[in-house]
């Protein structure tokens, strides 16, 4: 099976100078959403019909897919035209929209299973919805043989009530569909070719078309507007969050908890409410992550706590606890049995096994060792304001409270830096090293500093 995949419309609802196909719900723009689910049921060879932004969606778009362009937007039916040269006689084609990012792996499996077992030349696909008015209604006849597709302003009073509508997927062979492209025209007030009007073409060649009728018709939104894409989100959300409490993912209030489509949570983490996890995420068996923390791209570890922090592009070790209120930066590495604690911030750094920031500091471009502690107020000078430079702290130091790392510098194994120091020079292994002035006391003077 081959799948054409229609995404070459301005999306001029969105009011986005973001191409429509590449906006992105849970995560993934909507495009690649459609071209996963193709490849989740073995459909290898895809094509992809662009026109507005055309260069852009390419960029953009990673999967193995091969790309046309549609330089004038003359309608569905002449979008597949522009994907004529992938079509062969014997192939079996899915046609789908890049706009419909709900269509499940399910969905299409049923599809084609229903499409060889009955050996269709066409398929129309359908489903039911409460109010159908402005939807194209699917008419059929005596065992799901398809009649006619009826656009809304062409609709008879009796066929008004008709709440089968058209949902814009089809199955074709490929020699049927060739046919049907040659023989539609654009008798219409757009002067376009409709997709819509191939199937008919069959039906009344004498072709052996059916209709595939599904109630799920959530699956089938297609997203031209952004209270369009807010509402598919809120399915997509559903959806994801009911996959892993089904696999074992633990959730306070799952109603506050937002995950994107690629996140990987094992079996027996917790999620506190106000979580999110956003990008390429990966959560441990008995980690503990919120309330109210945001993961993006980060990984994290056996039973360790993320609390009321902010993670990005960070990889956090086994039993280790960061936050509350921790910020940590792209870059950033913790190893196990860690504490990261409120209001540091780590940038581009490494923290080895058993160190902890507890409180108030800054590491930033810096390899902390293993059994390092950095006091309260500590902070790695990391830019001279032209470059950044690197601070090294070595295994089993102490870096007491208010010291300034002046980088590049290095605190070598097992030494000692007293509080409130400026250290600009290396200090070696197993020294003490103590850089601030000596305190003068002026006695009596400090009324005349209160006036």
């Amino acid at each position: 099976m081959k799948a054409i995949i229609l995404a070459a419309g301005h999306g001029k609802r969105m009011k986005s100078k973001t191409h429509k196909v590449l906006h992105t719900i849970a995560g993934k723009p909507m495009l690649h959403h459609v071209i996963d689910t193709c490849l989740e049921v073995g459909i290898n060879d895809i094509t992809v019909v662009v026109g507005h932004q055309g260069d852009t969606v390419r960029e953009a778009t990673p999967q193995s897919v091969h790309f046309v362009t549609q330089s004038e937007q003359l309608g569905t039916g002449h979008a597949v035209m522009c994907a004529k040269e992938s079509i062969a006689p014997d192939d079996t084609v899915l046609v789908l929209y890049g706009d419909t990012p709900l269509l499940t792996s399910t969905l299409l499996s049923a599809l084609s299973d229903f499409q060889q077992k009955n050996q269709a030349h066409a398929v129309v696909v359908s489903t039911t919805v409460s109010d159908p008015q402005g939807y194209g209604r699917v008419i059929i006849e005596r065992d799901n043989i398809f009649s006619a597709i009826v656009e809304q302003r062409d609709l008879s009073p009796e066929q008004e009530a008709i709440a089968r509508i058209n949902t814009g997927t089809y199955i074709f062979t490929g020699r049927e569909l060739l046919y049907g492209l040659e023989h539609i025209g654009n008798d219409n007030h757009q002067n376009e070719y409709y997709l819509t009007d191939v199937p008919a073409v069959l039906q009344k060649a004498g072709h052996h078309c059916l209709v595939y009728h599904d109630t799920d018709y959530q699956q089938f939104l297609g997203i031209n507007s952004q209270a369009q894409l807010a509402e598919a989100a809120v399915v997509m959300k559903e959806r994801i969050l009911h996959r892993h409490l089904e696999n074992g993912v633990v959730m306070i209030d799952p109603s506050t908890v937002y995950i994107d489509w690629n996140v990987s949570i094992e079996p027996g983490a917790t999620l506190l409410p106000g979580v999110m996890l956003e990008g390429n995420c990966a959560i441990a068996e008995g980690a503990i992550i919120g309330p109210y923390s945001r993961l993006i791209n980060t990984t994290i570890g056996v039973d360790t706590m993320v609390q009321n922090s902010v993670l990005e592009s960070t990889k956090i070790g086994d039993y280790s606890q960061v936050g509350p209120f921790a910020y940590l930066r792209p870059g950033t590495v913790v190893g196990n049995h860690c504490r990261v604690g409120d209001f540091v911030e780590l940038k581009n750094a490494t923290l080895g096994d058993n160190s902890k920031a507890s409180h108030l500091a800054y590491v930033g471009d810096t390899t902390v060792g293993a059994g390092v502690n950095i006091g309260c107020g500590v902070v790695t000078v990391n830019y001279d304001g032209v470059n950044k430079h690197r601070t090294i702290i070595e295994d089993n130091a102490f870096v007491g409270s208010n010291v300034n790392l002046i980088a590049p510098v290095a605190v070598r194994a097992g030494a000692f830096v007293a509080a409130g120091s400026t250290i600009t020079d290396e200090v070696p292994s197993e020294a003490f090293a103590i850089a601030r002035q000596r305190q003068t006391n002026k006695e009596g003077r400090a009324p005349k500093r209160k006036t």
